[in-house]
């Protein structure tokens, strides 16, 4: 009778019946490390950081991109947040942008660290507000010659990181031949900056002027003091076109920050994606909006592909610049089922719809990767609306609540390989690429995944039907160190059509071959395996030539 060899450990499968499954594929696969030809257990988690747990933290980032390091400085929230590190690699502050935790905000490496954890200490608007006030104008003196023309002015703030508003309210019109002295703010004070923390320096004044196209435009006139209060207009030479024409600040209830290619970076808001001026992360023209037919819940990217995940089908968007996106929605409807299972993999975005776990990537690849793996009920089981994920190397390591939380991880390359599920869940997690690290945050702990002590990998086998009846009374585990656990379990069907079945439990200390139990004879043998070290392969026989060489 052939022997039944147990090598080429692969992931599990629970929508195939058991006795249909190649013989790689188990039925069950808890702990194992995925993507090798053993059984190899995954290790355990290290607690490397904490954070507060009241209430219960939903993200975390690390601050201090440049250094690899498990324990500074760690960013949390108790709520969904998005976020992305400023386009310049040369500020020494690294400025980091957010959303999702109340209107969108900033902090960095000064401010953010500023007394101790928890973090961010400090957070500043990602905002800069137009004044809401005209200018006061009134002649001084007027122009000795010259054609009159009727000239306007306008108000900007400027923050101390350079940021400047769009325009305020334009002024009344004013008469005047070139070479006018013109007062403003003498007879009503030029607007104070408005409360809030926004960092506002100084005021930048415009006044109109007829450019190349033959219309009036604002040009640059003055920059002062946001405490000086009044100045002049003293016929200098005007400079440059006012550039924040149509600039606003983005909604208080934006979320979804992405930071996207060549300086753009976009946030959600009702039914519309906004993207902002290119490097001018504090600024989202209506003019560039673009609305969607669903309520957007999240966003993601792979190379210069932007992905919007929403309560109805993904609408995928691209081009190069704010002026040049165009929209599609995919093939697939598959809403978005938790936020934070979204995942980012470089080579596409995985995200857990109502129907399986949802990817699209490169080459235009839209697929279910659970079909074939968990049946549509099967996955509902999992509770996809409980599922945070993350990435860990090569795979898509999930996180779910059915009650108890547990994991699973799945190549979405090769989804054919099965999935690997986990013993214990998480509440969030953060990847960082740096040295290619996922953190995973349990209550208040920051543990670094795989990288304790070795777990124990279970990997129970499919049901190996035998064409007659017969009785492997001889088994062999080949595996790095030992012991490990081994149980077999026979199943067969007295005449009378009884079910009978026999399960045998034994520690194997070596790689020397040993019997197992006889005197029945059976037609369904199945295999599992529990071991903290590396298992290559379990053969079972009914004579010891077939063990030789294993």
């Amino acid at each position: 009778m052939k022997p039944i060899t147990l090598a080429g450990f692969a992931g599990a499968n629970i929508a195939v019946a058991p006795r249909l499954l190649a013989e790689s594929v188990g039925m069950s696969v808890i702990d194992a490390d995925p993507g090798y030809s053993d059984l190899r257990p995954l290790h355990d988690r290290v607690t490397v950081a904490t954070v507060p747990t009241s209430p219960q933290r939903k993200t975390i980032y690390r601050l201090g991109r440049d250094t690899p390091s498990d324990t500074n400085y760690w960013l949390s929230w108790s709520t969904i947040v998005n976020v992305i590190r400023g386009f310049d690699g040369l500020d020494p502050t690294e400025r980091t942008y957010f959303s999702g935790s109340g209107s969108p905000k900033w902090t960095d490496n000064v401010i953010g660290l500023a007394g101790g954890a928890p973090y961010p200490q400090g957070t500043r608007e990602l905002a800069v507000p137009a004044p809401i006030v005209a200018p006061q104008i009134a002649m001084n003196t007027d122009g000795a010659s010259g054609t009159a023309s009727t000239n306007f002015y306008v108000q900007t703030w400027v923050n101390d990181l350079g940021w400047e508003s769009a325009p305020g309210p334009v002024s009344a019109g004013l008469l005047m031949k070139p070479g006018a002295i013109v007062d403003i703010g003498n007879l009503i004070p030029l607007e104070a900056p408005p409360a809030g923390n926004y960092g506002i320096t100084l005021t930048r004044l415009y006044r109109t002027q007829t450019a190349t196209t033959g219309d009036a435009e604002f040009f640059f006139l003055r920059e002062i003091a946001v405490a000086t209060t009044t100045t002049q207009d003293d016929a200098r030479t005007l400079g440059d076109l006012l550039p924040t024409a149509g600039w606003i600040t983005p909604p208080v209830d934006a979320f979804g920050l992405i930071g996207l290619w060549n300086g753009m970076t976009s946030l959600l808001a009702g039914k519309r994606v906004l993207f902002s001026e290119p490097n001018a992360p504090y600024t989202y023209p209506e003019k560039y909006d673009i609305p969607l037919l669903d309520t957007p819940l999240a966003t993601a990217k792979w190379e210069q592909s932007y992905l919007v995940l929403t309560t109805g089908k993904p609408v995928l968007l691209q081009g190069t610049d704010p002026t040049s996106m165009d929209d599609s929605q995919l093939a697939m409807s598959q809403p978005l089922a938790s936020v934070q299972s979204v995942v980012e993999l470089g080579h596409g975005v995985a995200w857990a719809s109502n129907e399986g776990l949802a990817y699209v990537g490169a080459g235009g690849q839209q697929a279910i990767l659970t079909r074939g793996i968990l049946t549509p009920k099967q996955w509902k089981a999992l509770v996809p609306s409980t599922m945070v994920a993350g990435r860990f190397g090569r795979f898509y390591v999930c996180s779910y609540n059915d009650g108890t939380r547990k994991g699973f991880m799945m190549d979405p390359l090769q989804p054919q390989l099965g999935i690997w599920f986990l013993s214990s869940g998480f509440d969030a997690c953060w990847y960082d690429e740096l040295p290619d690290k996922l953190y995973v945050l349990e209550g208040g702990n920051i543990r670094l995944f795989d990288a304790g002590d070795p777990l124990t990998a279970k990997f129970v086998s499919k049901r190996f039907m035998q064409t007659t009846p017969t009785n492997f009374a001889l088994a062999k585990v080949v595996a790095s160190a030992y012991p490990v656990a081994l149980i077999v379990t026979a199943r067969w069907f007295k005449p009378d059509g009884t079910p009978q079945s026999n399960v045998e439990s034994r520690t194997v200390t070596s790689d020397q071959s040993f019997t197992l139990k006889s005197g029945f004879l059976a037609d369904d043998w199945q295999i599992e395996v529990q071991s903290p070290a590396s298992v290559q392969a379990v053969r079972l026989s009914t004579n010891s030539d077939d063990l030789k060489g294993l």
